[in-house]
């Protein structure tokens, strides 16, 4: 009692003095600026009490609805602004793209990043266009994408292969997992090839990596105050998981050299292959060192797997809600694919249905629902407001894809509605930014995709799904886990049975 006592007023001899001092630099600059409107802030917490009691997005959405497009909250010592209209996200991402091209940093994804190394997290300047050109070129390229088709068929087939044994069995199917295992099963042999040792070991880090980063801490909140950072337990721990994650990463680069000297040009390249070449014949001026290779491989492990296997889980579960669209989606399926053994990535250009799901889908279900935070690099207007430098920036995409200004029946499943329009998710349409938009868009988009079609239609042209014991399709649980990215909350249990392609 008398340490939990003391611990507390540890932590308040900090917060009181500190906060107190960046309300008063925000006061006196508030005179002076035209900042977006916002709730005001309380003493210590600021606005942290608006986000109380629901997911994230929904409560800015709620707030935007209330104090407009264009939100200002303050987190912690760093003001933080939130678009929710197309015509707020347009200014950020496209009119004033490139000051809003770098990102915020927290001392804890500091840690985790290996001090933005990677893709996600690096600063916009010369080490992220470089990072940047890697990516279009090399490793997500269309020809890069087409070539590693071998390795999702497989994978899929397996996958066919493990829910026709449980369908035999009459056994509920976790779909959550079973896609989860998918997913890092095509991201291991991907990225690393197929000879991983202890793959299960990684990738249960990279969760623990996305929780640490993902969360809030105080010591992110105030980073400038070192007394937080000598008590905070939080970054010791993302030390410790940085530092375990690139302990196997350099098992992993040492046993893929050992393979390459011992089998040379006879395997194929896989994303890890690509990086070590880059890093071993880079000329450009900056050059590609290790650990960059490393935090580079584990963004794409983290932003690869789980996003996958989410979007698929959430399109299954609106196809449970919806069976008139269910059915539609297997009709056109089962009809282009009639006789098929099994799904290749050529049989699925011409699935228009199944495509226009999936643009659904990730409408209503995008995978994160802030995008990442941006920050601004120098003072600017964005709707004649004063946007401070350093400030935080994020764009809610969730509350764009559920606006009914731009969307008919916006909470309805209809994949029917981008039939007859242009509306994309390339990142020109701003009212539909599952993927982001400008120099932070993801670079990963089209591999993603990839996985998302061929899991999905392998799972409605060989199966007919089945809710368990009395659920109805309208009780179907659609809420929200916390986290990156946004996995349904309560996993989706079916009964699957097994459609032989002969009787399509």
């Amino acid at each position: 009692m008398d340490s939990l006592l003391i611990y507390t007023l540890v932590i308040f001899s900090v917060i009181v003095p500190l906060l107190s001092t960046i309300l008063l630099k925000h006061r006196t600059a508030s005179k002076y600026l035209r900042l977006p409107p916002g709730p005001s802030p309380l003493p210590i917490i600021g606005n942290l009490h608006c986000l109380i009691g629901s997911p994230l997005h929904h409560a800015i959405r709620d707030l935007s609805q209330q104090y407009g497009p264009l939100l200002l909250l303050q987190l912690g010592e760093t003001p933080t602004v939130i678009a929710s209209s197309i015509e707020a996200t347009r200014e950020i991402l496209k009119i004033h793209d490139i000051n809003f091209a770098s990102r915020p940093i927290s001392p804890t994804v500091r840690i985790l990043s290996g001090g933005g190394k990677g893709i996600g997290f690096t600063t916009y300047g010369e080490h992220w266009r470089h990072v940047r050109k890697i990516c279009v070129v090399e490793l997500f390229s269309n020809k890069r994408v087409q070539s590693l088709r071998s390795i999702r068929e497989e994978e899929v087939n397996n996958l066919t292969q493990s829910i026709s044994i449980s369908a035999l069995s009459g056994e509920l199917i976790n779909l959550q997992k079973v896609l989860t295992t998918l997913a890092n099963d095509i991201t291991v042999k991907t990225i690393v090839g197929s000879k991983c040792k202890d793959p299960d070991v990684f990738l249960k880090e990279l969760d623990k990596m996305l929780e640490l980063a993902s969360g809030f801490s105080l010591v992110d909140l105030y980073p400038s105050s070192r007394l937080l950072r000598l008590i905070s337990t939080g970054l010791d721990e993302a030390k410790r998981c940085h530092e375990r994650l690139h302990r196997f990463l350099d098992q992993i680069i040492e046993q893929k050299r050992q393979r390459e000297a011992t089998f040379g040009d006879g395997i194929s390249e896989d994303f890890l292959s690509v990086l070590l070449r880059i890093h071993d014949e880079d000329t450009e001026q900056i050059s590609l060192d290790i650990n960059s290779v490393k935090s580079i491989i584990s963004d794409l492990f983290s932003g690869g797997s789980e996003t996958a296997a989410t979007t698929v889980e959430w399109a299954m579960a609106e196809l449970m809600r919806n069976p008139k669209v269910m059915k539609e989606a297997q009709s056109e399926v089962r009809e282009l694919l009639r006789g098929c053994t099994s799904v290749t990535d050529s049989d699925l250009v011409r699935l228009n249905y199944l495509h226009l799901v999936i643009k659904e889908t990730l409408r209503l279900h995008p995978p994160a629902p802030l995008l990442l935070p941006r920050q601004c690099r120098e003072p600017c207007h964005v709707l004649g407001y004063d946007i401070p430098k350093g400030a935080t920036v994020l764009v809610n995409v969730w509350a764009l894809g559920r606006d009914p200004k731009y969307w008919e029946d916006p909470e309805e499943f209809k994949p029917e509605r981008f039939a007859t329009s242009n509306v994309d998710f390339r990142g020109t349409d701003f009212q539909f930014l599952p993927f982001g938009s400008g120099r932070r868009m993801c670079p990963g988009m089209s591999f993603g995709l990839a996985n998302v079609e061929l899991a999905l239609t392998t799972l409605l042209y060989h199966f007919d799904w089945k809710l368990p014991g009395n659920v109805k399709p309208e009780d179907v649980d659609m809420s929200e886990a916390p986290g990156l990215p946004v996995r349904k909350k309560t996993p989706l249990l079916l009964h699957a049975v097994r459609h032989e392609p002969d009787s399509a």
